[in-house]
């Protein structure tokens, strides 16, 4: 058994009848509601809904003082993720994503690296219309001032028209065909062995560039668990097997969930 499915559910055991469904959010990773992105949906498919990954947003910030008549930008804020997401108005990287866990990893992303120069920055997402950040817990209280830093500096980089993330950065991404490879190897060996303990499995949706989109299975569906599963299980071998893969987003319809093996978050599990 994997060591990540020992520490995900070192928790208590809780009740697992099914429960009611929840209302589903449309969410990109991190903690985002994306009904107001503006980013486009993709022509010729319908989006599915996804899934809150982290807590419910529990503030929003205003157009930040980055903000212009040419650039805009908003931020969200979930505090109980310690996560801001900035919504730009226009794509930051398109066809990819980035996620950079530690400074030293954005040695490719201009972008990155000037985010990591704020005190407190531990992880950078770019993605789409979005940048999710994290900071460390000892900057805790109001984002607003840190999130409007954020801003002023993405503005400034996207005025003075700096790239982005280098041409080292994109040829070093492997291939959809080739992630996509990879990461199955890692769900048949791996995840899914794990999880079939709670009457579990996982799929690979699709992969575009280096995103990765899954849909959870079984008991799985619905389970109070489920972004616990994600964030310390799954990400973790994903990252582990393809260091390059950028946002991993769940496509998964988890009101429609049937038979969730945790009906309630186990004590202990976080």
């Amino acid at each position: 058994m994997p060591a990540w499915f020992s520490k995900v559910f070192k928790g208590g055991a809780a009740s697992a009848r099914p429960r009611e469904a929840h209302p589903l959010l449309d969410e990109v990773l991190g903690g985002i509601d994306t009904s107001d992105d503006p980013e486009p949906s993709s022509a010729g498919r319908a989006e599915k809904k996804r899934r809150i990954v982290n807590a419910p947003i529990v503030e929003f910030v205003g157009e930040t003082a980055a903000s212009s008549a040419d650039i805009r930008i908003k931020a969200r804020i979930d505090n109980s993720s310690g996560g801001c997401v900035l919504l730009i108005d226009r794509p930051i990287l398109e066809g990819h994503s980035a996620w950079f866990p530690t400074a030293k990893s954005a040695e490719h992303s201009p972008l990155a690296q000037a985010i990591f120069a704020i005190d407190g920055v531990v992880s950078v997402l770019l993605h789409g219309y979005t940048i999710t950040v994290t900071r460390h817990p000892a900057r805790h209280g109001d984002w607003t001032d840190m999130a409007r830093e954020i801003g002023n500096v993405v503005r400034g980089h996207l005025i003075d028209e700096k790239p982005i993330v280098s041409d080292e950065f994109l040829a070093g991404l492997p291939s959809a065909d080739t992630i996509q490879q990879e990461l199955q190897k890692v769900i048949d060996t791996e995840i899914n062995p794990s999880i079939a303990a709670h009457s579990g499995a996982i799929a690979l949706d699709r992969v575009e560039g280096n995103t990765v989109y899954i849909q959870m299975m079984g008991g799985c569906q619905g389970c109070a668990a489920s972004d616990v599963t994600l964030r310390q299980g799954i990400y973790e071998a994903f990252r582990s097997a393809v260091p390059q893969i950028g946002a991993i987003l769940d496509n998964t319809d988890h009101s429609a969930g049937k038979n969730p093996f945790y009906t309630r978050m186990p004590v202990g599990m976080s």
